[in-house]
């Protein structure tokens, strides 16, 4: 059993045995740790939002940080990060013409979509987190589908085979999407399984792609693909992003079109 005599404690030493293995379930934790397994949940919903961890099904996953990072120190410029993302969200909007069918996905950016669609004029609106379709009632008058499926616990998002079979059975022209990372050959990665398998559907049905991203690891190890840079037809990010990252999206198909107020803007030409 290992030692526990503080949250912060627990939650360093979570990073370490999930870095050393690599993958650990929610269940190998609470035992290692001797806490409930609410609490373990508690510390990974902490630690993925720091970006040090990603849940999938149960189970926790190592992110390789950035030399220099200080594990379980939020970064100190969050009203950067939270500006970055609404300008991002603000860009993505921009690809929304009015009576468009469109899907959104999941994701704080793709929350902070919402506003910046209130000039359309006869969306079709198919979201897929109920915490969006609240804020796109109060923003839009529109038509506003939910895709159905279900809710993981204390989550928001809609997946499972009833949320995918719902997007593949509507005609979409856009979908915007957001990613958590990426891999070197160039793959775009979802959170958790369940979520990439909705995106996956998404990108199948709808005739353009949006990515958003706010920082996107780039990943080494195996996550959960949703798709790929080259597949897309743009990627909205922060420039906050390391020149591996850049080179690997330069590399896939999309060049830089745009940079605005610190936010990178990539289509195919």
């Amino acid at each position: 059993m290992l030692t526990n005599t503080s949250s912060l404690k627990r939650r360093l030493q979570i990073v370490e045995l999930v870095r050393k293995r690599g993958e650990v379930s929610v269940e190998e934790l609470s035992q290692a740790f001797d806490v409930s397994s609410v609490t373990i949940r508690s510390d990974l919903t902490y630690l993925e939002q720091q970006r040090y961890l990603l849940r999938s099904f149960g189970k926790a996953r190592y992110l390789g940080q950035k030399s220099g990072d200080d594990i379980l120190v939020p970064a100190p410029d969050g009203a950067t990060r939270k500006a970055s993302e609404t300008m991002i969200a603000r860009i993505a909007a921009e690809a929304v013409d009015d009576q468009e069918a469109l899907l959104l996905g999941a994701g704080e950016i793709i929350h902070k979509i919402i506003p910046f669609l209130s000039d359309r004029a006869n969306l079709s609106l198919l979201v897929q987190d109920v915490a969006i379709a609240g804020m796109a009632q109060r923003f839009l008058h529109c038509e506003l589908l939910l895709t159905g499926g279900q809710l993981e616990h204390g989550a928001t998002a809609m997946t499972g085979p009833d949320a995918e079979a719902s997007v593949a059975r509507h005609p979409l022209d856009v979908c915007i999407l957001q990613a958590a990372g990426l891999d070197r050959d160039g793959n775009l990665l979802a959170a958790s399984l369940a979520q990439a398998r909705v995106a996956q559907a998404a990108r199948r049905t709808a005739k353009r792609t949006v990515v958003v991203a706010y920082q996107p690891l780039l990943d080494e190890r195996n996550s959960e693909v949703f798709g790929s840079v080259a597949g897309i037809d743009t990627l909205v990010m922060d420039d906050g992003i390391d020149s591996p990252t850049l080179d690997t999206v330069s590399r896939n198909g999309l060049q830089l079109q745009r940079r605005d107020s610190g936010v990178l803007e990539f289509r195919h030409t």
